[in-house]
């Protein structure tokens, strides 16, 4: 289901700039552009779908895991296709520089997905974290932004660091699960914010964090904080 926003003061960006790759799903054209809406009502019976042949056996859940973030995965190709030049957007994303960065919901069936716009203000970040998820997909929609990705070490009690990337406004998904490892995400520039749409199937209102990576075995659970609802703030005190 798609919930329309409302009029409000939003953080301007322009994705113009865009470029697009191509695969198997995805031709090199704004052509195969899909709209919010038709994302949002697309992708609940793709996720179903691959839930029902993740049943069938082990080697079907397998591989599936195997192809989930790449280019032969359903819901990155989707996700991939989704048009960030709408308008509606904008309209969603709401910032705040008293904030290191805002999560403003923009669409969800509150069992399959939730999809959110995060908005970054320059060089700030978040703190390391899970992904209580079949895992979270992410596209740059203005700036910059930089991953640092963490495994544990039990042997040192530590999150030792195995990559960092930078991610700009192309096409390109990124996807991690707790799998593949945990991660923080941040903002590197000093001067320009930076705006991503971030997928999370299914939907989950607490994860993990480690506010020390020399310390892996002292984590928090917290509680996940909207900024902003379809367009709307909403009465928030802390945020992840």
């Amino acid at each position: 289901m798609f919930f329309p926003s409302s009029s409000s003061t939003a953080l301007e960006y322009d994705a113009t700039s865009e470029t697009y790759a191509s695969n198997d799903y995805t031709q090199n054209s704004t052509a195969n552009a899909i709209s919010l809406k038709e994302f949002a009502d697309a992708l609940p019976p793709i996720l179903c779908r691959l839930k029902m042949q993740e049943r069938k056996s082990f080697q079907d859940r397998v591989q599936l895991e195997s192809k989930r973030g790449t280019n032969e995965d359903p819901v990155t190709q989707l996700f991939s296709r989704l048009n960030l030049n709408e308008p509606v957007l904008k309209e969603y994303a709401l910032a705040d520089p008293l904030k290191n960065y805002t999560r403003n919901l923009v669409a969800t069936d509150n069992e399959t997905f939730s999809l959110l716009l995060l908005c970054w203000n320059p060089r700030k970040e978040s703190p390391i974290h899970d992904h209580p998820c079949d895992g979270c997909w992410v596209r740059v929609c203005q700036g910059k932004i930089e991953e640092t990705r963490y495994k544990i070490n039990e042997e040192m009690d530590s999150l030792d660091v195995t990559s960092v990337e930078t991610y700009e406004e192309t096409r390109e998904v990124s996807y991690i699960n707790d799998y593949i490892g945990y991660h923080k995400v941040g903002n590197p520039s000093t001067t320009t914010p930076a705006v991503t749409l971030h997928l999370y199937c299914p939907p989950y209102e607490k994860c993990k964090i480690w506010p020390d990576p020399n310390r892996a075995s002292r984590s928090n659970d917290v509680c996940m904080c909207n900024y902003s609802e379809y367009g709307t703030l909403v009465n928030v005190t802390n945020l992840l």
